[in-house]
Parts: C-alpha cells; sequence; structure tokens
C-alpha cells in the first residue's frame, strides 16, 4: 500500500482534502492529469464558515491577503431598480469575518499546492488516470500505462465529468435546472475610475439575463444568460464577447482573462460512497453558481470527511462511521442546489419571463434559514443542532480542534467525557452557547447537539453510538 489516501484530481477541493488530512497525520497522494494547478479562474467566492474553516486548518494568515470582503449584493431590474438584497459590509462572522469573500482562483490554487507539499502530501502531475478497482486490500487508481497507485481510501475529486464516479458506477439526480451561459472575466485597467459597482448583481433584464461580480482586486466577472437559437461556442467569438461587455467596459479599459460557455446544472450523487471509494466536489455535486455554493460545498466535503477517516484511521470508530458522509453531505448538498436553482430562477422570475413561485425571501438578503444536517452525527431537534456554531473560532485555536469532538459547557461541573473516541471539554459563556447548558461541537465546526446539564449524559452516550466507537 503506498498511501492511506489516494486523491484523484488537483482542483481546490482535492487540494483542501490533502491538506486536511495531513494535518490529522494522514498520508495522502493528490493524482493529477494535467502539469498542475488550472490557470484560469472559475469559482469566486469563499464564505465565512469555510474561511474559518481554513483559519482552523492554519490558513488565515496566508489567506488573508488573497480575498477582498464582499460588500453588496443584490437583484435590480433592466434600470438598475433595487428589487432585493443589500449591503453585507456590517455583517461579521466568527469573531470578525466578512460573510463572504472574493478571490481569484488560480492565486488560491497556487496557495493550495504549495501548502499540500509542505504539510507532507505528494503530488503526482501529468498523470492521466482511467478508472478505479478496489477489494479487501484496498484500493488501486489505474493509470495509463497499465500501473496503478495503491492506498487504503480514494477519493474522487476529479470534477464534473469525473472518471472516478462512472468507473464505480454511481448515478446523479438531476434537480430540473439546464441553462446556457457565457462567464467573461475581465482585468480592469483602473477600478476605482471603471465606475462598476462594488457588488455581486443579478441584473434582472428581460432580454438578457445578466450577473455581475466584482471580484479580488482589479478582476471582474459578468455572466451572460444564452437566449434560445444562440449557440454558446459562437457566443464565446471575441467579437460576441466584447459586443456583450460594451455597455460596461471597452478593449482601451479592460483586458479579458478568460471566457467560456456553460450549462449550468442542478445534479447531486445518489450515493457519495462506494465500499472504500469516496466522492467530493463537483463529482459528487453540481448547481448553478446565483449563491457562490459550488466550491464552498466541495470544501465542506472535504473538512467532513478528513476527521472521520481520522477516526476510523485511529481506530476510534469503525468503518460504519464513513456512511454518515453521505449520510449528511447528500442532503445538505441537495438544499444548496435546490436553494442555487430558486436564486436563478428568481432572476428570470423578477423579469417577467416566467413565474416559477419562487419567494423573493430566496435570493439575497432573504431571511431562508441555513441548511443543516439531519442524521449522522446528530442529536436532537434543535434547530441549530447540525448548523455550524457561531463561536466555533473560539474553540478552533486548540491543536486537538481538528481531530476531537467539544463539549462546550457553562462552568460549573465539567461532565464525563468518553472513554472512547476523542473528547475534549471547553468553557464558554451561556450567551456564546445559545443558552444552553452543552454543545457539542464536531472537528468540522458543525454542532452535533445543544442540551441541557440533566441530559449531557444521555447525549454522549447517543453520540458514541452514532459515531460507531
Amino acid at each position: 500500500m503506498e498511501t492511506e489516501v489516494v486523491i484523484a484530481g488537483a482542483g481546490p477541493v482535492g487540494m483542501a482534502l490533502s491538506i486536511a488530512l495531513s494535518n490529522v497525520g494522514i498520508s495522502n497522494v493528490v493524482v493529477e492529469r494535467g502539469v498542475g494547478v488550472h490557470p484560469l479562474p472559475r469559482a469566486a467566492v469563499i464564505d465565512a464558515e469555510l474561511h474559518q474553516s481554513f483559519i482552523a486548518n492554519g490558513l488565515g494568515a496566508q489567506l488573508a491577503p488573497l480575498l477582498t470582503p464582499l460588500r453588496a449584493a443584490d437583484y435590480v431590474d433592466a434600470e438598475g431598480k433595487h428589487l432585493t438584497g443589500g449591503d453585507l459590509s456590517g455583517i461579521r462572522m466568527f469573531g470578525g469575518l466578512p460573510v463572504a469573500s472574493l478571490h481569484f482562483q488560480p492565486e488560491i490554487d497556487a496557495l493550495f499546492l504549495a501548502e499540500l507539499q509542505e504539510r507532507g502530501g505528494r503530488f503526482m502531475p501529468n498523470t492521466p488516470f482511467t478508472g478505479v478497482e478496489q477489494d479487501d486490500d484496498g484500493v488501486r487508481l489505474l493509470v495509463d500505462g497499465g500501473n496503478a497507485i495503491c492506498g487504503r481510501w480514494l477519493v474522487g475529486c476529479d470534477g464534473a465529468s469525473s472518471t472516478i464516479r462512472r468507473s464505480v458506477g454511481i448515478a446523479r439526480e438531476d434537480l430540473g435546472f439546464e441553462q446556457d451561459w457565457l462567464v467573461v472575466d475581465v482585468r480592469l485597467h483602473d477600478r476605482v475610475g471603471s465606475g462598476l459597482p462594488d457588488v455581486v448583481r443579478q441584473v434582472c433584464d428581460p432580454v438578457r439575463p445578466t450577473t455581475m461580480v466584482s471580484g479580488h482586486r482589479d478582476v471582474y466577472r459578468w455572466e451572460f444568460q444564452l437566449q434560445p437559437g444562440e449557440d454558446p461556442k459562437e457566443m464565446n467569438q471575441h467579437e460576441h464577447v466584447w459586443r456583450l461587455l460594451n455597455p460596461w467596459i471597452n478593449p482601451s479599459n479592460a483586458d479579458i482573462i478568460r471566457s467560456a460557455s456553460y450549462r449550468f446544472h442542478g445534479l447531486v450523487a445518489t450515493t457519495f460512497r462506494a465500499g472504500n471509494v469516496f466522492l467530493a466536489g463537483d463529482s459528487a455535486h453540481q448547481m448553478p453558481p446565483f449563491m457562490g455554493q459550488g466550491l464552498n460545498s466541495g470544501w465542506r466535503d472535504a473538512f467532513n470527511l478528513s476527521w472521520k477517516l481520522h477516526w476510523v484511521r485511529e481506530g476510534l470508530a469503525d468503518d460504519r462511521l464513513l456512511d454518515t458522509y453521505g449520510a449528511e453531505r447528500i442532503h445538505h448538498s441537495r438544499v444548496t442546489v435546490e436553494r442555487s436553482i430558486e436564486a436563478g430562477q428568481l432572476i428570470d422570475q423578477f423579469a417577467g419571463r416566467v413565474s416559477h413561485g419562487v419567494r423573493p425571501g430566496k435570493g439575497y438578503g432573504g431571511a431562508t434559514p441555513r441548511p443543516r444536517y439531519e442524521e449522522g452525527i446528530v442529536v436532537g431537534d434543535h434547530p441549530r443542532v447540525g448548523t455550524v456554531f457561531d463561536e466555533w473560532h473560539l474553540i478552533a485555536g486548540d491543536a486537538r480542534a481538528m481531530t476531537h469532538m467539544a463539549v462546550v459547557g457553562t462552568g460549573g461541573q465539567t461532565p464525563a467525557l468518553p472513554s472512547r473516541g476523542k473528547w475534549r471539554a471547553v468553557e464558554l459563556s451561556p450567551k456564546e452557547t445559545l443558552g444552553a447548558d452543552h454543545v457539542v461541537v464536531r472537528p468540522d465546526g458543525f454542532i452535533a447537539a445543544i442540551c441541557d446539564a440533566a441530559s449531557i449524559d444521555a447525549v454522549l452516550g447517543d453520540l458514541c453510538q452514532r459515531l460507531c466507537c
């Protein structure tokens, strides 16, 4: 066995998974078809939860200069009249992080590649892979030339057309969204003097719905919905791209970084596990970009899976714990895809093109509850169970944070911690524990339980059963 985890695909999800695994002592190799990381931007947003995840994984200082806070997000009509959404600049989470930040993905990828190797992950570029085999002895990633890379587990982070997903026969559920869009990233010569709004904006134009994204530093993005009869390949020609951009910019004040036509989908794999093979990122789910959650969802996959692999590898839990990866992530991903679809449908609806019956609150600024884990390593019916702990930053600095379940209390007698698994006791104030006596927080920052002092022993016993320890 060459390594413990083979990661197929060196995108930002695969590299983040490598970093998280190395941080908890699991050897891993990242196998990439190409010569290195992708040189062009794709995803553009990281939300506060995942920002905090990377801080907890020791990347806060390196990541900070690569991010620009998202200041506003809205929907407007064709004349620029405000429809919904608004200012986000005053919202802070996890002790001061912006609710979301913009990035230039090639910079993120370069950072991750350096950290992947610095922390002990092995990187194998220019290594095309064709499929996977597995038996009781482990998994084998088949590569060109008749060779194989062997490990105990394999994670397919190889994108929407995933070779790994197809090799193990995992199907996908189609959630019913198909639209062709043209995505254009430009570098502005003078960001301040451009007059462009510092916002993520959905322009609900009945002629051509358009997304505008004020990106990191001098990068700006437009996404143009293609209309019936328009050929995506033809619309990506230089003259057509500049014609679409002309209301805002021209070649004298901006350079095109890349333009690409995409068909936006809403798809979720029917399972995220086949034996010792797992899916993460776009291989497991695809969603339209209107909520900026595609890459964020892939990173959630990585952080959910890494601590569970650690527990099983250390003998703290049996293999059944790994079944909770799909049980949690499929539902959470499905809800996220559905909300991303609704955010896109709302554009056409506001434009008066078609009514999908989507409430305006489904757009930016709405009060839709955050997705939550409803089964897996969660106990109780408190509405915050299965969501990220708001005060995670207060307990994430401990060296044990990425491997231990944290039993957070408000003082007084500390409950007896379970003898199996990895547990730690943390004390915070009642204000920081949602008014409860105890909050149990998982290594990935999600709340496993909220309870009073009289119930904590029973809750910990229930969690031990769910953790298969």
